[in-house]
């Protein structure tokens, strides 16, 4: 079976086994990534306070981390779930956001990342410019378009190696990386990018496709190519109602999507030679 047939497989893989996904991420989107991981057949947890987070990872199949809104409390909540996934043996996703907006919050990711074994790391170009430590124009908050896409290439390469893990950049293109291998996925809507949440999303997704499958590589391809197949067929269906009515029928299409229907939407290419950064 050839990647895309492998990552669209997934879909009804994970319909089939409801992992329980405990996501420990922001108020903004919290709504949006429960009903998300909801509609593709995952069971989502949302628990923050450091009291029990350890206590509720224990019974998850993966970790989702996302500093949107982040605390001295919730970061210590991260840890003490990352500590606790690593233990297990179960994936930790990190959705790194507007990381650089802050010296605490480009401090808590650090932390995160040095004291926490993360399988998939799911940003833009501009939190994994920050990350790098390459100099950014705009904080993390929004995508850096001023980098090419073979500079984003490099970087996803170079993340993936200091970090061993996989480095999922969504943009226009996407962008997912290993220490091997390095991939194009071009799927998508433009106006996922003008509903609050989308990114936030498919790092739950990725955590949803990394519960029921060993490679995150794949994991993530599939994940993303979930969120972006589904702004595709929302947009289709209500996109000129405008963004309200775009974003309900993102949802709904999560919950209607087949693994035929995805691979149908799939273009996977793999990039060779990407230049060291």
């Amino acid at each position: 079976m050839d990647l895309t047939s492998a990552a669209c497989a997934l879909t009804d893989t994970l319909r089939l086994h409801t992992p329980i996904i405990h996501c420990i991420t922001n108020l903004v989107t919290i709504n949006d990534c429960a009903n998300a991981l909801l509609a593709v057949g995952a069971s989502p947890i949302m628990a923050d306070a450091p009291e029990e987070s350890d206590a509720i990872t224990a019974h998850a199949s993966a970790l989702v981390l996302n500093i949107g809104q982040l605390s001295p409390r919730k970061l210590d909540a991260m840890l003490r779930s990352g500590e606790q996934a690593n233990h297990m043996g179960i994936p930790v996703i990190l959705d790194p956001v507007g990381v650089g907006a802050s010296p605490f919050r480009t401090n808590a990711v650090r932390q995160i990342l040095e004291y926490i074994s993360i399988a998939i790391l799911r940003c833009n170009r501009s939190e994994a410019a920050c990350i790098y430590g390459l100099p950014i124009q705009k904080a993390g908050i929004d995508s850096n378009d001023t980098l090419s896409i073979s500079d984003s290439e490099s970087l996803a390469h170079a993340l993936a190696n200091r970090f061993s893990c996989t480095i999922a950049i969504t943009g226009e293109t996407d962008l997912i990386a290993d220490t091997e291998h390095l991939y194009h996925l071009h799927s998508g809507h433009e106006m996922l990018s003008r509903v609050t949440g989308m990114g936030c999303v498919s790092s739950a997704l990725c955590g949803a496709y990394a519960a029921v499958c060993k490679d995150s590589v794949t994991a993530a391809i599939a994940a993303l190519g979930m969120i972006g197949t589904a702004g595709v067929l929302a947009f289709e269906q209500a996109g000129s109602a405008g963004t309200g009515s775009f974003h309900i029928a993102v949802l709904d299409a999560l919950s209607k999507l087949d693994s035929h229907t995805l691979q149908s939407h799939f273009q996977l290419t793999e990039v060779h030679n990407a230049q060291p950064i």
